[in-house]
């Protein structure tokens, strides 16, 4: 009786090993079978790295000519999409509203790629990385250079078109100068052109008179102006103007009497033309053309409106 149980157990034991070799053996052939499914010829990975390195392009174009609407044509609007910037993560939602005024801040920017790898993971999926560096110029007259960056974007191609679904960037900044100025021109020197007395109309029986005087030992101007109506003080004004090195711009900051304070950053597109723009609000500027050593054009655009006076050297 006893036998006859062993004998039993052993012949269902060899089933059951049976059995399992044979389970063994179909996960086997099926984790070869998708393997295979995946697997991609050299031909296919070139004729998909051209096809993610064109998007690529597109996605360096939208960031040199600050095109935020390109930028984000590549990007995948979906929860899972996830963007590392700076040590912090961002959904598809807060990558927007995070770098919207980054994007508005910008006037343009500049990319050098030094190298770039295209990792081809099956035929759907690219791994991007790149070494680059990048200068980026901003609307209010300072530079940041990025050197050595880091780009990584993930690729998943979703209804024939390649979309970013993850992407990071890190690297190195430092503030540099700006090399959108004209070269050859030293705004130090040329801010002292305006030094003097001015006088420039302000309107019926009003004139506006802008005194300015150089700090010895200084590239910098006192401001002091006043707006007056037959002879009466409307209000005055009181500041400076001074080159800033390492923005490479004019500093131009004044306070009027009325406690309205504004604060524009400039330069000189020309020996003769200096142009200013409200750090705040950019469409705000001042344009001061030097028609003569003696006489100026100054254009004022402020709310889309734009007025100009001829400004008078007083003797």
């Amino acid at each position: 009786m006893n036998f006859l149980i062993l004998l039993f157990f052993i012949t269902n034991l060899k089933m059951i090993k049976m059995k399992t070799q044979l389970i063994f053996l179909v996960l086997l052939m099926s984790v070869f079978s998708c393997d295979t499914k995946k697997s991609v010829s050299e031909a296919e990975k070139d004729k998909i790295k051209g096809e993610v390195k064109e998007v690529v392009n597109t996605f360096y174009k939208g960031c040199e000519e600050v095109n935020f609407e390109m930028i984000l044509g590549i990007l995948l609007d979906s929860p899972d999409f996830v963007y590392i910037s700076n040590g912090k993560t961002f959904s598809y939602q807060e990558f927007v509203a995070g770098m919207t005024p980054v994007v508005n801040s910008l006037k343009n920017q500049k990319g050098t790629i030094v190298d770039e790898k295209f990792a081809v993971l099956d035929n759907s999926t690219v791994l991007y990385t790149a070494n680059s560096k990048w200068v980026m110029n901003f609307k209010d007259g300072h530079s940041i250079l990025q050197d050595p960056w880091i780009v990584q974007l993930i690729f998943k191609k979703i209804e024939s078109k390649w979309k970013v679904i993850s992407g990071s960037e890190s690297g190195a900044e430092q503030n540099v100068f700006n090399s959108d100025n004209p070269k050859g021109l030293n705004h130090a020197d040329l801010l002292m052109k305006f030094t003097g007395n001015w006088e420039a109309p302000a309107g019926k029986d009003t004139t506006q008179t802008a005194q300015f005087k150089s700090l010895q030992g200084e590239k910098i101007l006192s401001l002091y102006s006043k707006v007056l109506t037959k002879g009466k003080v409307l209000f005055e004004e009181t500041g400076f103007w001074g080159y800033n090195v390492a923005k490479n711009k004019i500093d131009l900051s004044v306070i009027v009497s009325n406690g309205y304070v504004f604060h524009y950053l400039g330069e000189f597109t020309s020996p003769d033309k200096l142009e200013f723009a409200d750090v705040n609000n950019a469409s705000n500027q001042f344009i001061f053309d030097f028609i003569s050593p003696d006489e100026i054009s100054g254009t004022t655009i402020e709310n889309s409106k734009t007025s100009t006076v001829i400004w008078k050297r007083i003797k």
